[in-house]
């Protein structure tokens, strides 16, 4: 075996040369630059779906609770209580969420309105720590207070304040000149602005009692929103929550009520990989060129080792080795300088993201275990791979032939 890999290192090389051949390197390079490419694009994609998630959480609840018909929940109190004795949920508060419209003088915006208990929804989406102007507190949006977005407050140039009118864009109070639209004088009482861009264009904030006028529901609430202690397990709370609450409601965690969003960063994350896995694909076909080179180059070599008693399986060991060597050496290397810019990214970020308005200054990282385990298996599985097809030509190789030639 020794013999073996002292040959294999030595076809590495050429003659009288301290490091590899030319053609050995370009399929080595081929190597580092997949793997590196792999690495970093999978662990940047990864820490842009982890800061996505934090922002979708933050801004929203990780659970939501339907009526499989989408009527009002009229037995709230009842379900936040039960809701709250699990031991994984954090907190459970109602929620009821209108179409609505804004208007101030002559400028009008449609807003998604929630109507909130402001305590109890802190345990949900902490809208004090998006407060950016203003200081809300329960009474003040009791006393038909409105929390707006800041994006909507610019659109409007409506500040803390002032007044903005409230209003349905469907008739449903009877009157004797037919259906007029529900509609409120509302004081600008906080300003918010989440991680979030189109939700401050969007969404705003009233009090629950106000969100049942609108909704026309003196009791009911359009569903319920509940929080974990720990998001990434969600899902297995919903699951959870759905057998203890039965097949009359309908549970939703963040992935399902985003799924679109988060569908599309999976299928980018897969098409991603998939092409940067190419890059590996074509470095191996340059492999397999060079090896079939090397065992012509080889053949006279090969037939003496031959004739000096080498084994065939001994001669195709070594084209194998070298394969090895080559993607081992390459998927280390690769693995060495992806880690290093990634380390570095994440203590002193020093790749921006040159986007006006994108809400992320710096390119996100999170590294993950899978990915640096099942990179390298794969880049030294395809380097073993590419060696088998030129190693198997050795055995065409005839020791007596190659003799009388050089006679």
């Amino acid at each position: 075996m020794r013999l073996n890999i002292k040959i294999a290192l030595r076809y590495l090389k050429k003659r009288h040369k301290l490091f590899f051949s030319f053609a050995n390197l370009l399929a080595l390079s081929g190597i580092v630059i997949g793997v590196f490419s792999l690495l970093v694009v999978s662990s940047v994609m990864n820490g842009f779906d982890e800061d996505m998630q934090k922002r979708v959480i933050g801004s929203k609840a990780e659970i939501r609770i339907y009526r499989h018909d989408y009527a009002a929940l009229n037995n709230h109190a009842e379900l936040v209580q039960k809701l709250q004795q699990i031991p994984q949920v954090k907190g459970a508060a109602a929620l009821c969420e209108n179409e609505l419209m804004l208007q101030k003088k002559q400028k009008m915006v449609a807003t998604i309105s929630g109507g909130i208990n402001y305590q109890n929804y802190q345990q949900i989406a902490p809208v004090v720590a998006d407060i950016v102007v203003g200081a809300p507190t329960a009474a003040d949006l009791a006393d038909d207070g409105i929390i707006l977005g800041l994006g909507m407050s610019v659109e409007l140039q409506a500040t803390v304040g002032e007044y903005v009118t409230l209003s349905s864009p469907v008739g449903t109070i009877p009157t004797p000149l037919g259906l007029l639209p529900k509609s409120k004088k509302m004081k600008v009482v906080g300003l918010i602005s989440s991680d979030l861009p189109e939700f401050n264009s969007l969404h705003s904030y009233i009090s629950l009692d106000n969100g049942q006028y609108f909704l026309g529901s003196e009791q009911g609430v359009s569903r319920i929103e509940v929080s974990t202690y720990h998001p990434e397990k969600s899902a297995s709370v919903a699951e959870e929550i759905s057998a203890l609450l039965g097949a009359e409601y309908q549970v939703e965690d963040w992935s399902e009520f985003e799924a679109n969003l988060f569908n599309a960063i999976k299928l980018e994350k897969a098409v991603m990989f998939f092409v940067l896995a190419l890059m590996i694909v074509i470095a191996s076909f340059n492999m397999i060129g060079n090896f079939i080179k090397l065992v012509t180059e080889k053949r006279t070599e090969i037939g003496v080792l031959k004739a000096m008693g080498m084994a065939d399986r001994d001669i195709w060991q070594i084209f194998v080795m070298i394969g090895t060597i080559l993607g081992s050496l390459g998927t280390v290397i690769g693995l060495i300088l992806a880690l290093a810019l990634l380390i570095t990214q994440q203590v002193y970020p020093f790749i921006s993201i040159p986007v006006p308005g994108f809400p992320l200054l710096w390119l996100p990282v999170k590294m993950e275990l899978s990915n640096f385990i099942f990179v390298p298996i794969l880049v030294i599985f395809i380097s073993f791979v590419t060696t088998l097809y030129p190693a198997r030509k050795t055995y065409q190789i005839e020791a007596i032939k190659i003799i009388r030639n050089r006679k």
